[in-house]
């Protein structure tokens, strides 16, 4: 069977033909082998070393961390610096061109990258998901000017009300409907728009397709992270990582910016 996609192929051999040669390609193992066999890329890790010790000398003190906690908390931190901190020591010397790949892929994979980015010898990690479900139905309230979309989770489901544009999300248990605190979405006109309910008895965001066909419910650890603001928002407030090219939703390439 097909082992890419066209989107992956066309942003890889995008990469071999439009960046430098001594730029590093930082993303999740997953792709590694793909990066440097058809992108001609270096890359942090890849299959074979998943679980490669890096050393590094910070300040007075020697650091060695596993190459898999390294990206994976680049993918989960909130904090830019933290990040920029770390892909600094996995740049070739004398360049300073490193790229981030943000995948659709890594929405599925989240309980991996997150429980790696948590762990320690103690406690482990922390699993979490993106929880993603597709619209099984909307119903139009006509005396409202109004429509109620729905998107089941088991024996709940998400409810959406849109009204003069506006989206107001809830999660349905049984026959209560509670108040998620935060959404996010764009309008029929292509704007971007997110809202808080205030009180609202369930935390977390609630992302919405454009075409209103998908939503993902974040929780609130996962709603700041580097990819989720890389993935679903395009880098939008991001300083350190500016989005080069999109390939059709599925693969998002970002410079990272040291400076």
């Amino acid at each position: 069977g097909t082992v890419l996609s066209d989107n992956w192929f066309d942003a890889l051999n995008w990469v071999k033909n439009n960046t430098a040669e001594c730029a590093v390609i930082a993303t999740y193992w997953d792709p590694g082998h793909f990066i440097t066999g058809i992108g001609r890329r270096a890359v942090v890790f890849d299959g074979a070393s998943q679980n490669a010790l890096f050393t590094r000398q910070r300040g007075n003190e020697t650091v060695t961390t596993a190459r898999i906690a390294d990206i994976a908390t680049t993918l989960y931190t909130s904090d830019e610096n933290r990040a920029i901190e770390i892909l600094r020591e996995y740049k070739k010397s004398g360049c300073d061109e490193m790229y981030y790949i943000a995948s659709a892929d890594l929405i599925g994979k989240s309980q991996w990258w997150t429980y790696f980015a948590t762990w320690n010898p103690v406690d482990k990690g922390t699993p979490l998901n993106y929880v993603t479900s597709q619209l099984s139905g909307a119903r139009p309230i006509l005396q409202q000017n109004a429509i109620v979309y729905t998107y089941p989770l088991g024996q709940q489901s998400i409810v959406i009300y849109e009204q003069n544009e506006t989206l107001t999300p809830f999660l349905q248990q049984n026959n209560q409907l509670l108040r998620i605190a935060r959404i996010a979405y764009f309008t029929r006109d292509g704007r971007f728009l997110a809202g808080d309910l205030p009180n609202a008895e369930i935390q977390g965001l609630v992302w919405v397709d454009p075409s209103r066909g998908i939503i993902v419910f974040m929780q609130p650890e996962l709603e700041r992270s580097l990819f989720t603001r890389m993935f679903f928002f395009n880098g939008a407030d991001l300083d350190n990582f500016e989005l080069v090219r999109n390939w059709a939703g599925e693969v998002k390439l970002f410079r990272v910016k040291f400076e």
